[in-house]
């Protein structure tokens, strides 16, 4: 049953090629039946070569008319088809995907939480990749072109590789900050979080003043503007040449450059859909 229903599906994908292959066949048998007849005696009779060329006539009309409208019927069920991908598929991945890009993690770069299930979302925005969930769950999927599920599926693991190393950078961040303050005679931090707290800033690499941002949170006295660029400089520098640091960075790069890929590609297939079939 299976094998008959692959076979089904295959000629009603290329039902234009197996109708034409049909219809050279019709005509090579013609061809071939005549091939075999005397018309000699045929020919003389008026009346026989009408009946002969009107029946010729009808077969290859009908055959070319029948053509037409499988494929008039096809163009159209193909434009339906496309968009419908446009309107389910496509816009909802390019949306989210360009919300993620331009604005979260404008807003939140190098993040310590990703979601692929829906969440509450923070006061500091969290990237939350549902939209291929969806798509991969119900008959969608079946939709999707081989070229959009690989792309998708290499984001995904892009997506995961950062996740596997992002903690290793927070533990780094609070080993370096803590470290830096005890060697300048600055009281180290105790929050459990403070990795967390400062790692994102220092994957960022901006120059934020990390010593102010622990000092505020430990309620400590600001200590003088020469030793606070010491130390800032220092947590930097030494992030700078941090394995699990440098590490993240490359994931997260790595993620970043995969997910501008797939935004492009997204965005092309949209272009097409508009350009073909809602032009």
């Amino acid at each position: 049953m299976i094998t008959l229903l692959k076979v089904k599906v295959f000629l009603q994908k290329h039902r234009i090629i197996v109708i034409i292959l049909w219809i050279v066949s019709i005509i090579s048998l013609i061809f071939i039946f005549i091939r075999h007849i005397d018309f000699q005696g045929y020919l003389a009779d008026p009346t026989i070569i009408g009946i002969g060329g009107t029946l010729l006539g009808a077969i290859v009309g009908g055959a070319f008319s029948l053509l037409g409208s499988v494929w008039v019927n096809s163009k159209q069920q193909r434009t339906e088809r496309n968009i419908k991908r446009k309107n389910v598929i496509y816009s909802p991945l390019y949306d989210e995907l360009v919300n993620i890009q331009e604005k979260i993690l404008e807003e939140n770069p190098f993040p310590n939480e990703i979601l692929f299930v829906q969440g509450i979302q923070t006061i500091i925005p969290r990237p939350q990749f549902l939209a291929w969930g969806r798509i991969k769950a119900d008959t969608r999927y079946l939709e999707v072109p081989k070229i959009l599920r690989t792309q998708m599926e290499k984001l995904e693991d892009t997506i995961h590789e950062y996740i596997s190393v992002r903690e290793t950078a927070s533990c780094a961040a609070k080993c370096i900050c803590n470290s830096v303050f005890i060697e300048n005679n600055i009281k180290p931090c105790t929050a459990t979080n403070l990795g967390e707290y400062i790692s994102s800033d220092i994957l960022n690499n901006e120059g934020k003043d990390i010593y102010q941002m622990v000092i505020r949170s430990e309620n400590e006295q600001s200590i003088d503007e020469t030793t606070r660029k010491k130390v800032n400089n220092e947590i930097f520098e030494r992030a700078n040449h941090n394995p699990e640091i440098v590490n993240t960075r490359a994931k997260y790069n790595n993620w970043i450059r995969v997910q501008k890929q797939t935004i492009e590609l997204l965005s092309l297939l949209i272009t097409q859909v508009l350009q073909t079939y809602q032009g």
